[in-house]
């Protein structure tokens, strides 16, 4: 069950709107201060900055990150997936496992990987926020369309699900704080439970995840307050006292900013609850088993797929997520670093890419999505001038 919609339509709406002269005075409100960032103090082994929170560093210029880092090994291989999922595999032609599927660049690669490696029949499960792009629907119908894996869409309210995300930028904007911009992202995280919901219609198992330990991001709940935890098991795990840290963070911070209070609260909850409360079980992150690989992964996208870029970023990551050119910008522009940093200094510690290879990739990651920005503006319905003018005067946490 794929359904697309009036996306299509949409897009050429946008690429036209964007590329018009009009579009140039908004574009000249971005800020790009990569001479002054720059300057900025990095990890001499990774790219980290002294802005990042809670960063530490020795004598040498190495971060506590790089210290405590532990290079990942794969658990095996995968024949030894393959041993463990055998369980759940079936000879009947019916589904056997699903695999969350955002249409982005690593849940294809893992989509690719459990039909055409492992050979199991998935399902690919989507949830539909009103935030994933018209470029990931298009690249989801490629993938699945050549896989011949059914795609099961579920589509939120979207209409309230905008109107939450507005409230709460606008809510934000009166108080800018940078641990909360993951409220942004909240609604999404009902992923979880309607994955789980599926698995229970279907009679199926086995979940097989597409998720990447190179995409950890500390600094979002760094800035809330929250010390990394180099011991964690996953990317995403909070333990019960980091919990309640956060939960009085963003409760201090709702105190300051009333706006928070709004529809958005209980679906907010709901899915901090879907996220790190629900049991999980049943499910398996394929890159403990199989090592990721950017260049397989690209040429994977481009000779097996076709897939389409974005036409304001070079890079394939992210861009199916039409929050992340939002987020990004305001990480980089009051910060000095963005999850391009993290990632490519996550890199450098794997040793997959040297250190000033990372540096001028990210040079050009960290630049403004204006395409991508007007897009978020305009479908939250937000005015695109007047944000980004608060995001710009936010002090910044390095010297201009």
């Amino acid at each position: 069950m794929v359904d697309f919609g009036d996306k299509f339509e949409r897009s050429e709406y946008h690429f036209l709107k964007y590329n018009s002269g009009q579009s140039n005075n908004f574009g000249n409100l971005l800020e790009y201060n990569v001479e002054a960032i720059r300057k900025i103090k990095r990890c001499t082994k990774c790219l980290l900055p002294e802005t990042f929170p809670f960063i530490e560093f020795d004598d040498e210029g190495v971060c506590d990150h790089c210290r405590n880092h532990t290079p990942s090994e794969v658990l095996s291989s995968l024949d030894e997936l393959r041993r463990l999922i055998e369980p759940y595999r079936r000879n009947d032609g019916s589904h056997d496992c699903i695999v969350p599927f955002s249409g982005g660049r690593d849940s294809t690669y893992a989509l690719h990987i459990v039909k055409k490696e492992l050979g199991l029949n998935p399902i690919a499960f989507t949830y539909d926020w009103g935030m994933a792009t018209d470029l990931a629907y298009r690249n989801a119908e490629k993938v699945c369309k050549k896989l011949g894996v059914e795609n099961v869409i579920v589509k939120a309210d979207i209409v309230q699900k905008r109107k939450n995300i507005k409230r709460n930028i606008e809510a934000w904007l009166r108080n800018p704080q940078l641990g909360m911009i993951p409220l942004f992202m909240a609604g999404d995280k009902w992923f979880f439970y309607y994955c789980n919901k599926l698995k229970k219609q279907r009679g199926i198992k086995l979940n097989l995840w597409g998720m990447n330990k190179l995409e950890n991001t500390d600094f979002k709940t760094g800035f809330a307050g929250i010390k990394p935890n180099f011991a964690k098991k996953t990317i995403y795990s909070l333990s019960k006292i980091e919990q309640l840290k956060l939960f009085g963070f963003v409760g201090g911070n709702i105190l300051k900013s009333p706006g928070y209070i709004n529809s958005s609260i209980f679906d907010s909850l709901g899915s901090f609850a879907a996220r790190y409360i629900a049991p999980k079980k049943d499910y398996f992150h394929l890159f403990d088993y199989y090592q990721w690989n950017e260049m397989e992964l690209e040429n994977l996208l481009n000779n097996e797929y076709d897939w389409e870029r974005a036409t304001d970023i070079k890079s394939s990551w992210r861009i199916g997520d039409g929050t992340a050119s939002f987020y990004n910008y305001i990480y980089y522009t009051v910060a000095g670093f963005s999850e391009f940093d993290t990632f490519r200094s996550n890199q450098i510690r794997e040793g997959m890419i040297t250190r000033d290879e990372a540096l001028k990739m990210i040079e050009e990651e960290n630049m403004p999505r204006y395409e991508s920005l007007r897009w978020y503006m305009d479908t939250v319905g937000l005015d695109f001038e007047k944000v980004i003018r608060v995001v710009n005067a936010i002090p910044k946490l390095y010297r201009l």
